[in-house]
Order: C-alpha cells, then structure tokens, then sequence
C-alpha cells in the first residue's frame, strides 16, 4: 500500500485516467476552506484544480444550475446516469432527480426508518443506497425509485457502510464501524469481505488497473 498524498480526502471522484478530491486547507470556527487536486495515473502528476471543475466533475456539465438548488455540494451523494441525467441525495435525504441541462425532473425525500443515505450508486440498472446508522444497502427501481430489496441490518456484515462504489455486478461497500470493504455480488446478493484496515476508512475508489482507499492519514493506492 503506497501513500499518494497526506491530504484526508473530503470527497472523492474516479476520473476515466485518475481521480479528484476535496480537502480541508484550513478551518477556523464554523468556517473551512477547501482546496481541490487531481491526481493523473498516466503522468503520476497531482495538479491543483478550480473548485468547477471539481463541480463538473461531480454533477456533469449543468453544474452552475445544480448550485443553487444543493444544500451541500461536498456532502451530497450523486450519481451521473447514462441518459445524462443527474441522481443527487442530501445528507437529510432530500433528493432530486434532474437532466443533463439542470431541469428538475423529480424531488422528495429519501429515507430508510427515518435515516437519510450516506451513499448512493447505480450498478446492473438498478439504484442502491446505504444507510450507514441501520446497516442496511437498499436497492431501488431506477425509474420510480420504489424499494425492491434490503439487505443487512441487525448483525450484518455492513458495519456503518459510509460508501458504495460501483463496478458491473458487484458493489465494493467502505464499513466505516470496523474498516472494511465488502464485495456485494448484486447477481445474487453474496457478500465477501475484500480489505480491512487498521484505521478509519474513507472511501474506495478504483479506475483501470489502479485501486485507490481514502483513509484517515491520506490517501493510498493499493
């Protein structure tokens, strides 16, 4: 496991080549400032990057329509769909479904007994969230966003699930409660555990060849 940057990554993005993050530079109070790089596997190179490319990286090319209607840009989970369209879920499970060109296509709320979801992803047509206080992943009809299944909850193997990252049939789940990543097959619904860590675990990301975890000392390629 080789450490790229020190830097606690705020929010993560797989980019075709490499990724993109959030951190904190400083915070005094109620107030943080926030800094952006990418990172290129190609060159090895990390680069300082605008706070919109960031954003249009993460919500598609209608990102300044987007700002005015999120809560928290950083915080939010989203999802790009093929159709161009954008999934967005709030931290209080608020949700917007909107186009390419940043119409509004669909709002409401979010929740699992109350519980907002700390992620969401879309693998093999379907919508799943993870509800990191119920230890629960959820999945969804992607075209009415009706629930179809649950899976975990009481003695689960998600362990506090704070992420969801896609890959065909499977969802690698980040447990934050005991540092983990678990393999969901969604296929059959088989689960095996893939990592485990000695501290805090952020998220999980991987493109091409390349595999990359977000912990709490930095971020790492494995």
């Amino acid at each position: 496991m080789n450490k790229i940057t020190a830097h606690k990554a705020l929010s993560m993005i797989a980019l075709p080549n490499g990724i993109m993050y959030a951190y904190c530079i400083d915070k005094t109070d109620n107030i943080m400032k926030v800094g952006y790089k990418m990172i290129s596997f190609e060159s090895g190179k990390i680069s300082n990057v605008s706070k919109s490319i960031f954003t249009l990286a993460k919500f598609g090319a209608a990102y300044k329509s987007f700002e005015r209607k999120i809560k928290n840009y950083l915080t939010c989970s989203t999802v790009l769909l093929e159709n161009g369209e954008v999934f967005i879920v709030e931290l209080d499970g608020s949700a917007l479904m909107m186009t390419s060109d940043g119409s509004e296509l669909w709002s409401g709320k979010m929740l699992y007994q109350g519980s907002a979801p700390s992620s969401v992803s879309v693998t093999d047509g379907s919508l799943w969230a993870a509800f990191a206080s119920k230890n629960v992943i959820v999945k969804y009809n992607l075209k009415n966003l009706r629930e179809e299944l649950r899976i975990g909850g009481e003695n689960s193997v998600f362990n506090i699930p704070v992420n969801l990252f896609p890959a065909g049939k499977k969802l690698f789940v980040c447990n934050s409660g005991n540092n983990e990543i678990w393999k969901l097959d969604v296929s059959d619904y088989s689960t095996e555990k893939y990592y485990e860590f000695k501290e805090p675990l952020l998220d999980y990301t991987f493109v091409g060849k390349y595999e990359i975890v977000a912990l709490e000392t930095g971020i790492y390629l494995l």
